[in-house]
């Protein structure tokens, strides 16, 4: 009896054994693909921009009104598929990617522009905040398809990427036991939490948990925006008194202050390989590279025209070989960060791809295609002159191809 239990036991440790060889094999595998197909993208990133022209792909304009509807920025999904915008006084809607593009390595400049339509359109009552995409958002997965944003009064708010139907709400309340908005919203690198920038603080939510329940990150300070570090436990969380905190979300301890910008900061993204961040501010010509292993000073200073205190967003392609950002000029400046001029600065590009200002930037992940987005509050009459010039307005949305054209 006793030496059939140890044969028993000893096939289950074989197969035990087996097994966890199948998987680390299973394992390796797949990170030997991961890193194949980032050191593929790597290479073809490196070809962004070569032409030094950028070819038109899609458009929509939306019709100026009094309600004042202009585009407050964009963000590709992790997949690719498709683009989250938000329009001031209409709503949140997406786009998908023309079909033609998908696998292209070059296009024809002769090709026909697309008029881009949204797929989804999501009304909102109020002024919008903020908004992005669940992290891990993958269209063959159901359960990962969804998209947050946060606007005035109202909580912060989860809607199916599929088809915009509202799901659920996550409720953060203050000192009065009222409700309190959030200002800023990102998920944690793996979409399980979600974090909502307060007035004084940083709340924490389980995405799986809706409702009331969370956690808090005390601070002293308003968080204007925020962004999650995926190779460490660091939220970097901005604030409109010019400063960047980065935060353990371990355990909700401020490990340090970043200070560097001449206003609020409005805007944050560290880079692919977490040891860099990129900051920018409102009515601040600055964008600041920040190298985490040594904090005391940025790193670059990337000048770029910033007049209005509209968020102006920039954008790190999936490697973080390009950093490109707009301006409320309408000019789109690219800094290649894997080639430096004989000072040791990254060679910028620019083009004028907007006539008014163009507050939103995404770079595609994995295709040479940029999303972006112009457009600006615009006041009834504030020219102190006797002669009256004509305003320019423009509120589009435009997807170009930086890749190779023929």
């Amino acid at each position: 009896m006793e030496v059939e239990e140890t044969t028993i036991e000893q096939n289950e440790t074989v197969e035990r054994e087996e097994t966890e060889n199948v998987e680390m094999k299973e394992i390796d595998k797949e990170t030997a693909e991961k890193e194949d197909y980032v050191a593929i993208l790597n290479e073809k990133e490196k070809h962004y921009f070569e032409t030094k022209e950028v070819v038109e792909l899609g458009k929509i304009t939306v019709p100026n009104t009094s309600n004042q509807h202009y585009f407050q920025g964009a963000t590709w999904s992790a997949d690719g598929t498709c683009l989250l915008t938000a329009v001031n006084a209409k709503g949140l809607m997406i786009f998908e990617l023309p079909q033609d593009i998908y696998g292209k390595e070059s296009i024809s400049k002769e090709r026909d522009i697309n008029e881009l339509k949204p797929v989804i359109t999501v009304k909102c009552g109020t002024n919008i905040y903020d908004f992005c995409f669940n992290p891990v958002l993958n269209s063959m997965d159901d359960t990962t398809t969804y998209f947050i944003a946060t606007c005035q009064n109202e909580p912060i708010k989860l809607y199916d990427a599929f088809n915009g139907n509202y799901k659920s709400s996550y409720r953060a309340y203050d000192y009065a036991d009222e409700l309190d908005a959030a200002l800023s919203v990102c998920f944690s690198p793996d979409g399980s939490l979600i974090y909502g920038g307060m007035k004084k603080g940083i709340v924490v939510f389980s995405t799986s948990v809706p409702g009331r329940d969370y956690d808090t990150i005390p601070l002293k300070q308003a968080t204007s925006c925020m962004a999650s570090n995926y190779y460490s436990s660091e939220i970097a969380a901005g604030s409109w008194n010019k400063t960047i905190s980065l935060i353990d979300s371990r355990d909700y301890l401020v490990t340090d202050t970043l200070i560097g910008h001449k206003q609020g900061v409005t805007y944050l993204k560290f880079s692919s390989n977490g040891d860099y961040l990129i900051s920018g501010s409102r009515k601040d010509s600055n964008l600041l590279m920040w190298d985490l292993r040594n904090r005391s000073l940025p790193l670059y200073r990337f000048t770029r025209r910033v007049d209005t205190n509209q968020k102006v967003q920039f954008d790190l392609s999936y490697n973080s070989n390009w950093l490109i950002s707009g301006d409320t000029r309408g000019i789109v400046h690219a800094w290649s960060l894997f080639d430096l001029d004989e000072n040791e600065f990254p060679k910028e590009s620019q083009y004028g791809l907007h006539s008014d200002a163009c507050s939103g930037i995404s770079l595609h992940p994995y295709l040479p295609v940029l999303a972006s987005c112009s457009g600006q509050f615009k006041y009834g009459n504030d020219i102190d002159c006797d002669e009256k010039t004509e305003e320019i307005i423009e509120n589009s949305l435009v997807l170009w191809w930086i890749g190779h054209a023929e």
